[in-house]
């Protein structure tokens, strides 16, 4: 867990918890450590995390645009690096950045793969690669390609234009600063059921 990672999540358990930071600083390292290393459960507001769920952050460049975005990310809607991220259960897949909040069903997924794309330094959320293609990123390292079919209907929100833009998503592109680790999570369940290329 990265050092920023550790400050943001002591950070939130100091507002929750009234602990001083040294004690909620500890207390985040020894839930790490218990956890074996990974990455804490998504804050998703009003909802639980499933048993057996696994979360994947939305990785950050640390480019000026990547700031910016995930600045904007932290003043505009409580998210950002840490925060920002996927979850992988045994039924849905469920990516946030922002105001963007999409649910796939793990029997949509047709194939997961590395993505290629070349995004250069755009970051955020944003309908991409023609109709029914999103890009979700705050970085242009560690992208993953999701094919969707049936395609997934995106919530509507300040991201998505209030759903004046694409609402459905049939591809789905998104940084992760651990791309491997998330398309085996997504294969280990074995719904994806399309080529499962990790190069």
């Amino acid at each position: 867990m990265s050092h920023d990672k550790i400050r943001a999540a002591t950070r939130k358990r100091m507002t929750e918890t009234g602990e001083p930071y040294a004690a909620a600083r500890r207390a985040v390292i020894k839930e790490h450590q218990a956890t074996g290393g990974q990455n804490p459960p998504p804050p998703i507001v009003g909802q639980a995390s499933p048993a057996g769920a696994k979360w994947f952050a939305i990785s950050y460049s640390d480019s000026w645009s990547g700031r910016l975005s995930e600045s904007m990310d932290r003043l505009l809607f409580r998210a950002g690096r840490g925060v920002s991220g996927v979850e992988v259960d045994a039924g849905q897949i469920r990516v946030r950045m922002g105001s963007f909040k999409l649910d796939i069903p793990r029997g949509s997924v047709r194939s997961v793969q590395r993505s290629h794309a070349k995004v250069g330094a755009t970051t955020g959320v944003h309908a991409h690669g023609g109709r029914g293609g999103w890009l979700v990123n705050g970085s242009a390292e560690g992208l993953v390609e999701l094919a969707i079919d049936p395609p997934s209907n995106v919530a509507p929100s300040i991201d998505t234009l209030f759903g004046l833009g694409p609402s459905r998503v049939n591809q789905l592109t998104v940084s992760l600063d651990d791309p491997d680790g998330f398309i085996a999570a997504v294969q280990n369940e074995g719904n994806a059921t399309g080529p499962r290329s990790t190069t």
